[in-house]
């Protein structure tokens, strides 16, 4: 491989490693519920006051219910403010983490070796989103987004739309009955 084309190689692994996804995404649910008796939901934000006051601002929250109404939709469901079968409920955070490693190079033939310890200090946010069944008050669905807070984020609208479309994924029902194929199109 010339210089060149070793050169674009590397430009390319890191353009994509750019683009991969810096958070992860779990799931939980109540496998004794039949979700085909779900075609309706509402949205109610669950805000803490005391949060974090950009995560938990208005611009997000609705960045969030339009995302969320976004995918429900793509799934058959339809809103309904009184009487739906479904109450979405959803909820933001931040934590402060820290990372730390340590680093030993072993030393040289008779020589002891370093030991190097590097802590990186950063804030982890989540993104949960709860189905709860509105007749029982119980929760039947739960999807949670964990990762690395970015300051200088990309559009911020895509970028909730990719969070919640990549929650919603690990929920693969269609409203009444059916799985869900790539709700969104993406």
């Amino acid at each position: 491989m010339n210089n060149p084309s070793k050169m674009l190689a590397i430009v390319a692994v890191f353009l994509l490693g750019g683009c991969a996804s810096s958070y992860t995404v779990n799931s939980d649910r109540d496998r004794t519920v039949n979700f085909r008796e779900y075609t309706s939901y509402r949205i109610v934000n669950e805000t803490d006051a005391k949060g974090d006051p950009i995560l938990n601002s208005s611009l997000n929250q609705k960045r969030i219910n339009n995302a969320l109404e976004a995918e429900l939709k793509a799934r058959g469901y339809v809103t309904k403010e009184n009487d739906a079968d479904l109450i979405i409920k959803y909820q933001t955070d931040v934590r402060d983490k820290q990372d730390v490693q340590s680093f030993n190079n072993g030393g040289y033939w008779g020589w002891y070796g370093n030991n190097n310890v590097r802590a990186r200090s950063y804030e982890q946010t989540r993104l949960i989103i709860n189905l709860i069944d509105a007749k029982s008050n119980q929760l039947v669905w739960q999807g949670w987004a964990t990762g690395e807070a970015r300051k200088a984020s990309r559009d911020r609208d895509e970028a909730t739309r990719d969070v919640v479309y990549r929650i919603m994924q690990e929920y693969p029902h269609r409203a009444g009955g059916g799985v869900a194929d790539n709700a969104n199109g993406r």
